[in-house]
């Protein structure tokens, strides 16, 4: 019976055929008080106290910390806790992409209309479209936010 604790914290990659995965990354607990833990990788082979002996050599940097309490904690303790921190993290990286996009589709279809950049044959700004001219300082692209845009609170200016 093994006398390891374990954190957990799942990942997305892609396997060698490009398709996306989901992958569990198991940390060891190594010490842990009551506000904090230090973990680090699992070598399944040593026990905890050749774990702990290998894991302090001077300048080993795999032995992480972590506040047990932090709202935006790399690790968890249990696996269903992990994959609901993962699922958060990816809705908020897709919340951000398509705000990031529609910016991205209204800036520079903003510049183009305004004439500093060239457009193509369909109207639209391209990899290669020439620069015909340069705004000084701020430009606002856009007289009203996007339809993601308006949904965030953006305070007063």
């Amino acid at each position: 019976m093994s006398d390891k604790k374990y954190c957990y914290r799942y990942v997305d990659s892609n396997d060698d055929q490009g398709r996306p995965i989901v992958i569990l990354w198991t940390r060891v607990i190594l010490r842990e008080t009551d506000k904090t833990f230090w973990y680090c990788p699992d070598y399944p082979l040593m026990s905890m106290d050749q774990l702990r002996q290998y894991q302090s050599r001077p300048g080993n940097r795999q032995v992480r910390l972590c506040r047990k309490g932090a709202a935006r904690s790399k690790y968890h303790y249990t696996k269903e806790e992990a994959l609901r921190a993962f699922t958060y993290r990816k809705i908020h990286q897709l919340e951000r992409i398509q705000l990031t996009a529609e910016t991205v589709r209204m800036c520079l279809k903003g510049l183009g209309d305004a004439g500093f950049l060239e457009k193509n044959e369909k109207g639209n700004i391209g990899l290669f479209s020439k620069v015909l001219n340069v705004p000084d300082g701020r430009f606002v692209a856009a007289d009203e936010p996007g339809p993601i845009a308006s949904t965030y609170s953006w305070g007063e200016c």
